[in-house]
């Protein structure tokens, strides 16, 4: 008899747990109160939020995170984004951005490239992106040889990068670091670009105008 009374009040909570639920989903009891945004640098999140389509009021519990946060991907700065509901009426966006590497001039104005060569937008370039100059634009290899150097020195103390005023790249076998002290880094290639950022760090905190870290185990100067 225990046991059959135990299953019945279990059905009964089941069935109350199932109606709640409904009514909640049917009925805006749980409302959206406020949207927070974080993770965000370059993005305005007033614009995160005004891309999501989610508005202040809705049901919470009805709100398409996957649909919001497809409309917040496609902002020029987003690489990722994740979102979660909190009770009692919280939406939680956070926003992984991607992270500007070099930028290069154009007849529109700056064309700004993240870490991976990827085109983020036209604009002011952030604090740290370098300008890549001096380059063939019809040889699709060089952008990517340039940013591998740089995301290379950025893995290697990325206040190294406070000094590289420009970087000239004719091509992708010839890189050169121009520094904002006047000095000139030769790279050569992109290739064993960790060696040489070591050399990097090693030739900055020395005397002479120009370098040559092409063969990092003998970096000379003159």
């Amino acid at each position: 008899m225990k046991k059959k009374t135990i299953a019945i009040v279990v059905a009964a909570l089941v069935a109350i747990a199932a109606i709640l639920g409904a009514v909640a989903w049917f009925v805006p009891i749980l409302k959206v109160s406020s949207i927070e945004v974080n993770g965000t640098a370059a993005t305005d999140p007033a614009a995160v939020i005004e891309t999501s389509g989610i508005v202040e009021g809705e049901n919470l519990l009805r709100v398409n995170v996957n649909s919001a946060a497809h409309n917040i991907v496609e902002l020029p700065w987003v690489k990722s984004v994740t979102i979660n509901r909190k009770l009692p009426g919280t939406i939680s966006v956070e926003v992984q951005e991607r992270v500007a590497a070099v930028f290069q001039s154009s007849a529109d104005g700056d064309v700004i490239y993240d870490t991976e060569g990827k085109a983020i937008i036209i604009g002011t370039p952030p604090p740290g992106t370098v300008e890549v100059k001096a380059t063939d634009a019809d040889n699709p290899e060089i952008l990517p040889a340039v940013i591998s150097v740089i995301n290379s020195i950025r893995e290697q103390d990325a206040a190294m990068l406070n000094n590289v005023a420009t970087v000239e790249a004719p091509d992708q076998f010839d890189i050169l670091l121009k520094l904002k002290d006047g000095r000139e880094i030769y790279w050569g290639s992109a290739e064993n670009n960790h060696d040489k950022a070591v050399a990097m760090s090693t030739v900055l905190k020395r005397e002479g105008q120009h370098w040559n870290i092409s063969s990092p185990s003998m970096v000379s100067v003159r």
